[in-house]
């Protein structure tokens, strides 16, 4: 994995969708895609925050953080996605 300040510096963090309350933010750099979700449902851990479809990666480092540190975090080099 890059270092997190390469991930998140300058780059945003996009929401792509939401199951069960849980919804999932996708970041890409030049070389890697990473997935994270943030839990709606943990109402101690959002409170009354704002979510929108796009943030600067920074400001949801908390939650990419979270999910390096519970195994959740997905990530996977670019060059297996499909071109359009």
């Amino acid at each position: 994995m890059e270092k997190l300040v390469d991930i998140v510096r300058d780059n945003v963090a996009k929401f792509t969708h939401a199951v069960a309350g849980v919804m999932y933010y996708r970041i890409e750099t030049a070389t890697m895609v990473y997935i994270f979700t943030v839990d709606m449902n943990d109402k101690e851990d959002v409170g009354n925050a704002r979510f929108d479809p796009e943030h600067k990666a920074m400001h949801l480092v908390r939650y990419f953080n979270k999910a390096v540190s519970n195994n959740s975090l997905i990530s996977y080099e670019k060059k297996f996605e499909k071109s359009n």
